[in-house]
């Protein structure tokens, strides 16, 4: 049986935090909702309304006047002026909006006939905290500022008030209007409660990040999301690796080792980098994942083009050679490998179950490598089988065990004779996120040297599902001497609910593998290859340590507002009812 998802207990990524979210229904679907809820409400809380006959069509025509309109009117106005403050609204919000307040205001008017005063108090009292539904989502999904979205929210309820209590039923209007206030207060509370850990932890409102956030998710626009992170981010020089192979003076195919992190989530920043560099490299591109975290997450796609723009002519340039040295490995979870270019080495790293490897660690991995001449470049694999795990640092015992196997990898490496270099490569193009892979699909490089083949399987995807690893060895490693298993560590893919969608179902993925490490293998000719780097000024990216503080923050605001809803909430509601009777 394959082991349960090993997931950071205490600080997981902030991609889990859409485990939290739904989807609004398109504008088609929220508008249905819409009017089945504010019929219900018409014919149903309506029945007792004294200014009225028992006829159904007088319910429908004054809800329709009083319930069904005001909340049109505010979501047509949201949905209009949102871009003045430079925000998105769309009309799906509101109708979504309006049917859940209508139902708020069924139960009330029911609740109110069963257990309070009347029908037309409960009526009342649900139309008034209609009021901090309005704040709530205006403030949290639109992002505007706080009197827009308190004027907006008093619209509807006022509305609806007037339109049904405004002639002779002073004392239900008084109600109304207290719970309009009170439950809009609470509103307001409770967003200050949520926002103020955020802010402190961040330095910037946490509504605005949340709305840009629910924006990005719904809409898929990430614009107004990337202008909020650029204000905490920080403009680094960024160091990558490449190496290049030819066949007959031809692009073959190119790794490319970025000094970024394909994150955070759907296209936004660096996330689908594989498909943002790929146009950029000669022949089949391989974006492989080097020692970065989060913290080294681009906000900007530009950043990523000029990388690979900048790889590409350095390999231009560059002088290729023939020859290369079969691969060796060393240890045992950790596991560590190295590969024979000419006199480079490309040394390949599979932690335990640490996400991602600490960019200090990887430069005392690349350290270890250093008998002999040529160029080391380092790649983790990213093929575990757990999330949310911190980065692997430097000084730790796993750490350690790495840079030890990775030094007896390279020395086993170097210890045998350069051989004539064949090469081969295969891909399988694609996007299939039920199954976690992104647009990449699979690419596999297939090499042989000195009579020994190894492979290198990249899928386009961020890590394994439990289980994935033993099942494709099993499958595969019968085919070549070193079998190397990677993911690109796209989190182009973790757009689903929950956060993280790993590469998933053997019985799927592994027929698929087989045939492409086939092709690979019978592509198989004499090729030559060269390694080098690049620095590319200017990259703006999150930031040192701002990944664990917006996981933290953003944690905070979950754990505050699951805690802090009811109180305020329920306080507001009593304090209506006890009010009531002296207004």
């Amino acid at each position: 049986m394959a082991p349960e998802l090993v997931v950071d207990p205490d600080v997981p990524p902030p991609a889990r935090l859409s485990g939290y979210l739904l989807h609004t229904p398109r504008r088609e679907l929220s508008g249905a909702l819409f009017a089945a809820a504010t019929l219900a409400l018409a014919v149903i809380g309506l029945r007792d309304f004294p200014l009225i006959t028992e006829a159904v069509s007088d319910r429908l025509l004054l809800g329709a006047v009083t319930l069904a309109l005001p909340p049109l009117l505010v979501a047509t106005l949201a949905a209009n002026l949102a871009w003045a403050w430079d925000g998105r609204y769309p009309l799906r919000y509101g109708l979504q909006t309006g049917a859940t307040g209508a139902l708020i205001m069924l139960f009330c008017t029911l609740a109110g006939g069963e257990w309070w005063f009347s029908t037309m108090g409960g009526l009342a009292f649900g139309v008034g905290a209609t009021g901090g539904l309005w704040y709530l989502t205006l403030r949290t999904h639109g992002s505007a500022p706080g009197w827009v979205a308190l004027s907006l929210a008093m619209v509807a309820p006022l509305a609806s008030l007037w339109g049904l209590f405004g002639d002779n039923s002073e004392h239900w209007l008084n109600v109304g209007l207290v719970s309009l206030v009170t439950f809009t207060a609470a509103s307001y509370g409770f967003l200050f409660f949520v926002d103020t850990p955020y802010q402190r932890a961040v330095g910037i409102s946490g509504m605005r990040h949340m709305a840009a956030f629910i924006e990005f998710y719904s809409t898929g626009d990430g614009r107004r999301l990337t202008r909020a992170l650029r204000e905490i981010c920080q403009t680094v020089r960024v160091e990558s690796g490449w190496a290049s192979l030819r066949r007959d003076g031809e692009p073959l195919a190119f790794l490319a080792i970025p000094g970024l992190h394909p994150g955070p989530l759907g296209e936004l920043g660096g996330s689908n980098l594989p498909s943002k560099i790929d146009p950029e490299l000669p022949g089949l591109g391989f974006a492989l994942h080097g020692a970065t975290t989060n913290d080294q997450n681009p906000l900007r796609a530009e950043d990523v083009n000029r990388i690979g723009n900048a790889m590409a002519e350095t390999a231009a340039d560059a002088a290729h050679g023939g020859g290369g040295r079969p691969a060796a490995s060393a240890g045992t979870v950790p596991d560590a490998h190295a590969l024979g270019l000419g006199e480079d080495l490309l040394l390949f790293a599979e932690p335990d179950d640490s996400d991602d490897i600490h960019p200090a660690l990887g430069s005392i991995l690349e350290g270890s490598a250093t008998r002999g001449d040529g160029e080391r470049l380092l790649v983790d694999l990213h093929n575990q089988e757990g999330w949310g795990r911190p980065p692997l640092p430097a000084g730790t015992a796993e750490g350690s065990a790495l840079a030890e196997a990775m030094g007896a990898a390279a020395d086993g490496c170097r210890a045998a004779p350069i051989g004539e270099l064949r090469a081969g490569v295969a891909r399988l193009p694609g996007e299939d996120l039920e199954h976690g892979i992104g647009p990449g699909g699979l690419r596999v490089l297939a090499l042989e040297t000195g009579g020994a083949t190894s492979a290198l399987l990249l899928w386009d995807a961020n890590g394994f599902a439990p289980g994935m690893n033993a099942a494709l060895r099993e499958g595969l490693a019968d085919s070549v001497d070193t079998l190397l298993l990677a993911t690109t560590d796209n989190h182009y893919v973790n757009i689903r609910p929950g956060g993280h969608n790993p590469l998933s179902g053997a019985d799927f993925i592994l027929p698929a593998a087989q045939a492409a490490l086939a092709e690979a293998l019978a592509d198989l000719a004499p090729a030559e290859s060269a390694m080098g780097r690049v620095t590319v000024d200017g990259v703006e990216i999150l930031g040192q340590g701002m990944q664990d503080r917006i996981s933290a923050a953003a944690n905070a605001v979950v754990q505050v507002a699951r805690f802090s809803w009811l109180p305020l909430y329920g306080s507001a509601a009593m304090f209506c009812m006890l009010l009531s009777p002296y207004l």
